[in-house]
């Protein structure tokens, strides 16, 4: 059956992900990238100066809604400097839109802020917080409130929480601002105490001064809303609701893992990258490296153009043998490998024209005959390595970051090798003690009496310390004559660990199997811990609307917020059925932008849009953002979105109010600090962010599929 005549079909994007960095307007986000070796938003997709394109392509596509976003940093690049220019630019935008005849929705909010409210006045959960937003809201609506039909305030409050609270199984906080080292779980429950508010507050302010001057503006908020079952939802829900703030924010998320698990090996450096997955205690990056072509020296091309048709050797290891395909012109065939060692004899004997992998293992500086070999091409991706250990060896590991801060010296005899992309990106920048522990030991850990962990005891009743490395690391491989970065650091770490380098075993892995070492029989009871500990975080509750309805506690939710809305607004993407919850692992994958892997559940959609029109009989219902990478679960974009159309039909057949769905994004775009590939790229049209200055856009995969949806479910 045809959608009702009035229903918006749209799509959108967002200020940090597609406009230029400017250095002169920072946002959180561009000091977050840099200060946390991330991937820096760069030039975007240049939308600032090609928004008529990408809004061309839009309504082409036959939308009638088309969203996006106000980069407050740009608007306010001061307190209560407020600068005509941008509010004129971000005008002329919302123009050009109406003149296509779509309807408008405006952001304000979209994960970002500028750097002088965080440095001044404490962010978010700052006192002053909630007024300077409603200020900066008023200037908007002032400069372009007549031309925008729906407001939303805050992208995803949910998941801001996550900028103040650290989960055991991560090693960093997910987004920005994050708290001070050290910082326990009642702090974090502060934090959250005062952010919540914060956001009911601003919200509820912003939205009385927006409709102060248009009355009949739509003012609302799109929570992220994960495909729970509905009996777990429920508890989550209920929990949000009756428990004090501390549980909510859960103790056992910052106690650490549960057991302390025991793999064949303590830890492994292994050339292993931070986006492998989060199964593991990691440790600070101790090395910079990337994607490159290794080839002979005699080899005659220049660039990737000169591997068209020819067979590439490939290392059939973490994410080498997806990133070729992302780096490596199509026509090429790829031959897979065990290890490095093998795939450059491959190529010395001519079997293979080139090999593709890591830049510091395809020519490491120890490398014998190393003058046969060169790159014909360095730096197609930015990667950083870490030591790995088994869950429940924080004190190792805390061990074994001092030992990567001393490792920087290491680094900086081999700044010079091309296979370090940005050196003095890796080295650790100076921090200021926060305990006179850390003056008298020089880190932030608790000292060893004190201490309750039990792996650096178990390590030092032994004697030894057991390090995994690659049989194709320079110290353990054949090919190399002396002893390589990783075999330094693992000295380093052992006369960190036992005070004595001597003490140390290396233990040599097959690469496909470094990981596999780790792994531990009492794993199962973190995995328990985890699950129990991600479901229960008030960050998964229903929250926003449990406030806004009026059911949590009015610490949490203000009496002026009950109420302030005037649509409900929600963003689905993932979700588990009850007989899988045992993939959780794959929800945390996708926040940590692995989202080839997410979970798809569209039923899990129809079920939140039931839920919200049981809390909110009156109010319309807008699907603000949902979208899918090119391929996630086994399922294309294009079976996506028609698999999540039928549940929004669905759900309109059984009387549900829904008024519009958003498909994210117009372009692919910069994914918050990802590297960008086929794991973060959402995008109807392609946009190679990395290697095409000109910015072209190609349409991709999906959209056709959502053209044709739009035209069979508008046509009566």
């Amino acid at each position: 059956m045809p959608f009702p005549p009035d229903f918006l079909f749209g799509t959108a994007n967002a200020d940090h992900q597609v406009e230029a960095h400017d250095p002169t307007r920072e946002d959180v986000w561009d000091l977050w990238e840099r200060h946390q070796g991330l991937t820096p938003r760069g030039k975007g997709t240049d939308f600032w100066n090609r928004y008529r394109e990408d809004i061309d392509a839009a309504a082409a596509a036959g939308c009638k809604l088309f969203r996006f976003s106000i980069a407050w940093a740009r608007v306010e690049s001061g307190d209560d400097v407020f600068e005509q220019g941008a509010l004129g630019h971000y005008r002329k935008v919302a123009a050009y839109i109406r003149s296509h005849g779509m309807q408008v929705m405006v952001t304000l909010h979209h994960f970002v802020w500028p750097a002088w409210l965080e440095r001044e006045h404490g962010g978010m959960i700052g006192e002053k917080f909630p007024d300077l937003f409603a200020r900066y809201a008023a200037k908007v609506s002032e400069a372009l409130g007549d031309l925008v039909d729906w407001w939303i305030t805050f992208n995803e409050p949910s998941q801001l929480t996550f900028g103040y609270i650290k989960p055991w199984w991560q090693s960093r906080y997910y987004m920005p601002p994050g708290l001070p080292r050290g910082s326990d779980v009642d702090a974090e429950a502060e934090a959250v105490g005062k952010l919540i508010p914060n956001l009911f507050r601003a919200h509820a302010r912003a939205r009385k001064a927006i409709r102060a001057q248009f009355p009949d503006t739509k003012v609302g908020v799109n929570p992220l809303v994960t495909g729970f079952p509905t009996w777990l939802q429920m508890l989550a829900d209920w929990g949000a609701c009756h428990r004090g703030l501390s549980e909510a924010v859960f103790k056992f998320t910052t106690k650490g893992a549960l057991v302390s698990e025991r793999g064949d090996v303590d830890l492994v450096i292994g050339g292993v990258t931070e986006g492998d997955p989060t199964r593991f205690e990691f440790s600070d990056p101790y090395l910079r490296t990337g994607k490159a072509v290794l080839v002979l020296e005699g080899f005659e091309g220049t660039d990737l153009t000169s591997l068209a048709g020819k067979e590439i050797g490939v290392v059939a290891v973490g994410n080498q043998p997806e990133g070729w395909r992302r780096d490596l012109p199509p026509q090429v065939k790829k031959k897979m490998f065990p290890n490095y060692d093998e795939a450059r004899s491959s190529l010395a004997a001519g079997k293979v024209a080139a090999v593709y992998g890591d830049a510091f293992f395809l020519l490491p500086f120890e490398l014998n005959n190393r003058e046969r070999f060169r790159f014909l091409v360095t730096g197609l991706s930015d990667e950083q390595y870490v030591v790995v250990a088994p869950h429940g060896h924080q004190r190792l590991m805390d061990r074994v970051n001092r030992a990567v801060a001393q490792f920087q010296y290491d680094l900086e005899l081999a700044c010079s090798v091309p296979w370090i992309s940005q050196p003095e990106a890796v080295a650790k920048e100076a921090q200021r003690p926060l305990s006179l522990h850390e003056v008298f030991s020089g880190g932030d850990s608790l000292p060893d009496h004190l201490s309750t962990s039990r792996d650096l005891r178990r390590i030092r009743r032994r004697g030894r310390l057991r390090v995994g490395l690659r049989t194709d690391a320079p110290g353990v491989s054949n090919a190399c004559a002396e002893d390589g970065l990783e075999m330094k650091l693992a000295r380093r770490i052992a006369r960190e660990v036992l005070g004595d380098e001597a003490k140390l075993d290396i233990v040599p892995l097959e690469p496909v199997e470094r990981l596999e070492v780790l792994e531990s029989k009492s794993g199962w009871l973190n995995w328990a811990w985890r699950f129990w500990g991600t479901t229960s975080l008030i960050a998964n509750a229903n929250w926003w609307y449990l406030g806004i309805s009026g059911r949590l506690p009015e610490e949490l939710c203000p009496d002026e917020a009950i109420g302030a809305q005037d649509f409900v607004g929600l963003d689905y993407y993932w979700g588990l059925p009850t007989w899988r919850l045992h993939k959780f692992r794959l929800l945390e994958d996708a926040a940590h932008g692995r989202f080839l892997t997410a979970p798809v559940w569209p039923q899990g959609l129809f079920h939140a849009l039931q839920r919200f029109h049981r809390w909110f009989p009156d109010q319309e219902i807008l699907i603000v953002e949902n979208g899918c990478v090119p391929e996630a679960d086994g399922m294309t974009r294009g079976q996506y979105i028609k698999a999540h159309l039928a549940q929004v039909e669905r759900a309109l057949a059984n009387g549900v109010p829904v008024k519009a769905y958003n498909y994210w994004s117009i372009t692919s775009n910069r994914e918050w600090g990802h590297p960008f590939d086929p794991n973060t790229d959402f995008g109807l049209y392609f946009v190679d962010l990395d290697k095409d200055p000109t910015l072209i856009r190609h349409e991709a995969e999906g959209l056709a599929v959502l053209r044709e949806a739009i035209k069979k479910r508008t046509t009566p």
